[in-house]
């Protein structure tokens, strides 16, 4: 197989992207109400429907699965999701945020009720723990768990192209600008180091990130 086309959406403050290859992964879908967005990316880049093999979403925040919902309406597809977050999606509800900071915890206080209205009555079709090989869904990645951010926060990674879709493993220090820096909510800080070593361990050196353009790895801070 070749190496996967990497898309990147932005919506809003949070990014969706395809992976395309045979077939087309959707990954992450920004917050509720961005679905057309998602669709309009997929009709730019030439890509049919029928085309689209998964919904694949990187951990249980809101701003990653909101338009999830509404999504799978339009695209009769799976959705894959760690299984440690899976409750949240379940239940429209946000994984837990620990803040590091002061502006994040403002930030948490403000959003801490935050729910998504589960109109469509959808379950995740796939639930992994450790890795998932995405070769039988037409693209040639794979899907690892890398927690810390959330304990279930899963990475996408290209192995060929040394690259990985890493949801808000890593951000950037004023959230769509500057370097690359360790997010402002963390559930685990020694399971979000052994996430960035794995990572690095498998070569990835290019980090598209849920929040911004992607970064190199020696961009860190």
């Amino acid at each position: 197989m070749s190496e996967p086309k990497v898309v990147r959406i932005p919506l809003r403050a949070a990014n969706s992207y395809l992976l395309i290859d045979q077939k087309t992964i959707i990954v992450d879908t920004g917050d509720p109400g961005f679905s057309r967005g998602i669709l309009k990316a997929l009709q730019v880049n030439g890509i049919k429907k029928s085309d689209v093999s998964m919904i694949f979403l990187t951990h249980g925040h809101i701003d990653h699965f909101g338009s999830v919902y509404e999504l799978k309406r339009q695209l009769d597809v799976p959705i894959a999701i760690q299984r440690i977050d899976l409750p949240y999606l379940l239940n429209g509800t946000q994984a837990p945020l620990y803040p590091l900071t002061a502006m994040a915890a403002l930030i948490k206080s403000i959003g801490k009720d935050m729910q998504v209205k589960k109109r469509y009555d959808i379950e995740a079709d796939i639930v992994f723990d450790e890795e998932l090989d995405l070769k039988e869904y037409g693209v040639n990645a794979v899907a690892i768990a890398t927690p810390g951010h959330t304990l279930g926060s899963a990475s996408v990674v290209l192995p060929g192209a040394a690259e990985a879709i890493v949801g808000d493993l890593l951000v950037r220090k004023n959230f769509l600008f500057g370097k690359a820096c360790t997010p402002p909510y963390l559930h685990d800080a020694e399971k979000h180091a052994e996430s960035m070593r794995k990572l690095s361990g498998m070569g990835i050196n290019k980090f598209y990130l849920g929040h911004g353009k992607p970064v190199e790895l020696n961009w860190m801070i």
